[in-house]
């Protein structure tokens, strides 16, 4: 059991390391993406209003769905 033990040990520390990688990576090709995003939005004409379901916004927390209530019907 204890190599076992040891390889997860392992795998999570290589799993770190990869997480830490790729925020790395991310943050360095942040600038370059938002330029490309900017330039095709202008080439292309997209407004936020075309862009709405991809943008985040502030202060929304999970999409709620909106429950419809069955109407009530009267007997005859």
């Amino acid at each position: 059991m204890s190599n076992a033990k040891q390889r997860l040990i392992e795998i999570e520390a290589q799993e770190r390391a990869f997480a830490d990688e790729k925020k790395q990576l991310l943050k360095e090709t942040k600038k370059s993406d938002l330029e490309l995003v900017r330039k095709l939005c202008k080439q292309h004409g997209f407004t936020a209003t075309n862009l709405r379901d991809c943008l985040v916004t502030r202060g929304k927390g999970e999409k709620e769905t909106k429950t419809v209530k069955a109407k009530k019907t009267t007997a005859k």
